[in-house]
């Protein structure tokens, strides 16, 4: 119990320590009138019979009191008091109950404020506090005129000192409850976006990994855009398309296009916002060599990307990168691949007596290059001339069967010209032998067919060899058509063979037309071989008309963009008349 006899301080070190004052803020109690802390303020003048009595919690300035009887104005009316007029102060300092009998003779009190314009005499106060022990203000009694206090009153007020104390620990603790659950809601929060941001960059790491063409990469950026959170478009800009960002390997960002001092020009802001644009954000593209491009990210409001979005980005950009370098490299190598086989599909000839047309298209793919040929070219024959033309398609897709093709294709035309005479079954065999003798790693699939005109009629002799290639197709001059279906077996295997290759012989009337192709016309996997077959037949019964030109370009239309290269070579026999 503090000695009434302890000189007048100002405020202690115990009133101003901020985890105390934390706990006051954290309390939420001020002048403001708060019912639980009247009800026992009321107890206190009930129970011990005195004219004022207090809740008062003391802060670094001032003494407010929530709960108040009997204080006469203007400190009713204020709720407060500056700590000049404040006893309570003393019982914060020492955190012990205050026993003041007389404040006019006791030193510590007699010059407060409290003693000379309030008219406190009789005062004795004892503490509240918090679940740490600190001492948050104090419950008083007061009385105008000198007082005995007696054990009763100190127990009395002490009960109901604890209670008001529990309640404010009540109070906090709920408050403390408010803030944990805060916490691990946003904790939750963050672990939901973590998860989401997570969940993203493997969608995204998925996406671009599989992307193997510029398109792909435009398409897989185009999912990405989320209009929700205000990123209204990804665009990918090659660095070739980016003069103004050649400079920079990092970030740029323009929170708001709009705003004074974008390095934007008046041309570049009108663009953007045309594409609906309030804030654009460049994320530089590297693979494992210099600048690419870049990702081009558009908000339809003003936007920053900040610590939370950078790592997605960086991780964005590094994916990308990864894709758009795979994808060059990809194309480049198919456009040398194309160049290649391009190169080795010589021109057909011209004068042969026959109209003659064909197409390379090649597939939809990208990873789908190489091994299908069409060839045709002329030999001559006695005392004429006979055509000799072939399709075929090399085992395998890469950069390895184009090469393949090209020998295979001079080596079959090699083997025709040193046996102009030999039927094609013997240049086929001869092909094979020069395959093996060469260690040349060639397999597939070929029609090898010669032609010449059957002497004093307009017909030609039609003598083929197939090597286990789809069958040529034949349309009649009076629309009728069939399959030349005999077949051996696929070349490059020669020691599977259990009998010699075989030649077939038919004659063609004039007007009547000759497709030889390979199966990328008929094994679409999303459609039933016999209704690609059926489309072929029906495709060239409605454009033979027009000749070999027609045919092929009515081919090219409908068999674009199929899954396996496709090659097409058409031969018309000329019509009567």
């Amino acid at each position: 119990m503090t000695d009434s006899n302890t000189r007048l301080a100002p405020p202690s070190p115990a009133v101003l320590d901020p985890s105390r004052l934390e706990a006051l803020a954290d309390l939420g109690l001020s002048e403001r009138s708060d019912a639980r802390m009247e009800r026992f303020a009321e107890r206190v003048r009930d129970q011990l019979g005195v004219p004022v009595s207090l809740v008062s919690l003391v802060q670094a300035d001032q003494q407010v009191f929530p709960g108040m009887c009997g204080l006469p104005d203007p400190w009713a009316s204020s709720r407060s008091t500056p700590l000049s007029h404040s006893f309570c102060q003393h019982v914060v300092t020492t955190g012990e109950p205050l026993v003041i009998e007389d404040a006019r003779l006791v030193p510590l009190v007699r010059d407060n404020l409290a003693t000379i314009e309030i008219g406190v005499v009789g005062y004795l106060g004892t503490p509240l506090t918090d679940d740490h022990g600190h001492v948050l203000g104090s419950l008083c009694a007061i009385d105008t005129s000198p007082r005995q206090w007696t054990e009763r009153e100190l127990a009395i007020l002490h009960d109901i000192a604890t209670d008001c104390s529990n309640e404010l620990r009540l109070l906090l603790a709920r408050l403390d409850a408010d803030r944990e659950r805060e916490r691990r809601d946003a904790i939750d929060d963050q672990l939901q976006d973590l998860l989401h941001r997570s969940q993203q960059l493997l969608t995204v790491a998925e996406v671009l990994n599989s992307c193997r063409s510029l398109d792909d990469v435009r398409r897989a950026l185009d999912r990405f855009s989320d209009p929700r959170a205000g990123l209204v478009e990804m665009r990918l800009r090659l660095a070739d398309d980016s003069p103004r960002l050649s400079e920079s390997a990092h970030l740029v960002m323009v929170e708001d296009v709009d705003a004074p001092g974008s390095p934007l020009d008046p041309a570049e802001r009108a663009a953007l916002r045309r594409r609906g644009a309030r804030s654009v954000a460049w994320l530089p593209l590297f693979g494992s060599g210099p600048l690419l491009g870049y990702v081009e990210l558009l908000w339809d409001v003003p936007h920053r990307v900040d610590s939370r979005e950078r790592p997605m980005a960086a991780a964005l950009a590094a994916y990308t990168g990864q894709a758009l370098e795979r994808a060059i490299l990809i194309q480049n190598r198919i456009d040398v691949a194309r160049e290649l086989q391009t190169a080795m599909l010589a021109p057909l000839p011209h004068g042969t007596g026959l109209d003659l047309d064909a197409c390379y298209l090649p597939a939809m793919s990208e990873e789908q290059i190489g091994g299908d040929w069409y060839d045709a070219f002329v030999l001559p024959r006695g005392e004429g001339a006979s055509v000799v033309v072939s399709v075929g398609d090399i085992t395998g897709h890469d950069l390895a069967a184009a090469t393949v093709m090209g020998q295979v294709r001079a080596m079959l035309r090699q083997a025709a010209w040193d046996a102009p005479d030999a039927p094609p079954s013997a240049h086929l065999a001869g092909l094979e032998l020069a395959c093996e003798a060469f260690d040349i790693p060639a397999s597939g699939t070929a029609v090898l067919a010669r032609l010449a005109p059957v002497p004093g009629t307009r017909r030609w002799q039609l003598t083929w060899v197939n090597a286990g290639h789809p069958p040529p197709l034949v349309v009649e001059p009076d629309g009728g058509s069939g399959l030349l279906t005999d077949h051996d077996m696929m070349f490059g295997h020669p020691e599977l063979a259990l009998r010699p290759r075989t030649d077939h012989t038919i004659e063609l009337r004039p007007g009547a037309t000759v497709v030889l192709y390979t199966d990328g016309i008929t094994d679409d996997s999303s459609s039933d071989r016999d209704e690609q077959v059926s489309a072929l037949v029906d495709l060239v019964g409605r454009t033979r008309a027009g000749g070999a030109g027609a045919v092929v370009r009515a081919l090219a239309d409908r068999f674009v963009d199929m899954p396996d290269d496709v090659v097409a070579l058409v031969l018309q026999v000329p019509a009567e008349g």
